[in-house]
């Protein structure tokens, strides 16, 4: 589809196909949770779109200049009162290359012409592969929505492949593109959605991302250090046992320690849980808490991790800055709780000058 038919469909529309060259340096990919992406411009011979697309990591990021076939889903936005078309949760399903001493409009297939035969089970794992990794993407973004349950990603994930190979290419067509075998392939729809399945339970490990290790480990910027969750005082040792090192972490994992944890959309998650079953009395106060210098109350703990938590929203993780601003102690386990209590209520409403 060209360019300018795209900036005409409603917002939503997704399965849109346009392929063009990368106009200016894109900006570097970067890493989230939900993997790598990064921001493109393209342009064809009607016009030129932007479009975040999904890659495997940095060192596949797309430079200017080249031509690529992409797939995403129409954007409609407004930036500065004016309104914009991008295509976006894109995945690259062609790289093309352009001869331009031929043709300036009919661009090439990128391929390897010589006599070697292609293995059409290699063709079809790739392109299995990508309609995975797309299919997790998409259930991903219900999740972050709360459309759906974050148990049930795959089972939809799963589903959306089902349905991208109900049609899926034949050897035959293989056979006539690449020179490659027919043998042993699917013939029916049925036998191909079995297959499907098949080569899709073979999932390989994909590491979990910068975003989800620092939430699970914590991490250390020029603020100083921010705890992550197995840093919590409700977590048990035997569950940060289980959870492992941020190297044998995969996303998948990462993804579901989370949602265990903070609860995904409106399901309360176990931390909050663990919180609210704490003992209290009859007046609904925390049990065994405020006295002064009790550096074990837990109602002095949660006032404390609540004031940190301002403190970097605010910018005030420096002592000297903090103090000066505040006029409180930096050092929080040295205030009783009803020093803390105010600090909490002066950092809520704090506005810097």
């Amino acid at each position: 589809m060209k360019i300018k038919q795209v900036k005409e469909l409603d917002d939503g529309v997704s399965g849109i196909t346009i392929e063009g060259r990368i106009i200016k340096t894109p900006k570097p990919p970067g890493d989230s949770e939900y993997g790598w992406s990064q921001m493109i411009i393209l342009k064809d011979d009607t016009g030129e779109i932007g479009s975040w697309i999904n890659i495997e990591s940095a060192e596949d990021a797309y430079k200017v200049g080249q031509y690529i076939k992409v797939q995403g889903k129409v954007s409609k936005y407004v930036k500065g009162n004016k309104p914009g078309v991008s295509l976006n949760n894109g995945k690259v399903i062609e790289e093309i290359v352009k001869d331009e001493n031929v043709s300036q409009e009919k661009p090439t297939q990128k391929t390897t012409q010589n006599t070697e035969k292609v293995d059409d089970k290699v063709w079809r794992d790739k392109d299995l592969r990508m309609a995975r990794e797309s299919a997790l993407k998409n259930t991903t973004e219900f999740v972050v929505n709360n459309k759906i349950k974050l148990e049930d990603r795959f089972k939809y994930a799963q589903e959306d492949v089902d349905f991208i190979y109900k049609d899926m290419i034949t050897s035959e067509d293989i056979t006539k593109e690449f020179g490659g075998t027919a043998k042993e392939e699917p013939k029916t729809k049925k036998e191909r959605i079995e297959k499907a399945k098949e080569i899709a339970g073979k999932t390989e490990f994909k590491p979990a991302s910068t975003l989800q290790k620092n939430r699970i480990f914590g991490y250390r910027d020029k603020e100083g250090w921010h705890k992550g969750m197995i840093e919590s005082r409700y977590i048990e040792k035997e569950e940060i046992r289980k959870i492992g090192s941020p190297e044998k972490l995969s996303v998948e994992k990462a993804s579901d320690w989370l949602g265990w944890w903070w609860g995904v959309g409106k399901e309360e998650g176990e931390r909050k849980k663990r919180e609210r079953e704490h003992p209290r009395n009859e007046n609904g106060t925390l049990v065994g808490s405020l006295v002064k210098g009790d550096k074990t109350s837990l109602a002095k703990d949660i006032l404390i991790d609540d004031i940190n938590a301002l403190r970097r929203e605010n910018f005030l993780i420096d002592d000297v800055k903090f103090e000066k601003e505040m006029g409180y102690n930096p050092h929080l386990e040295n205030l009783t709780e009803e020093e803390l209590s105010k600090l909490k209520g002066v950092l809520e409403h704090y506005n810097p000058l």
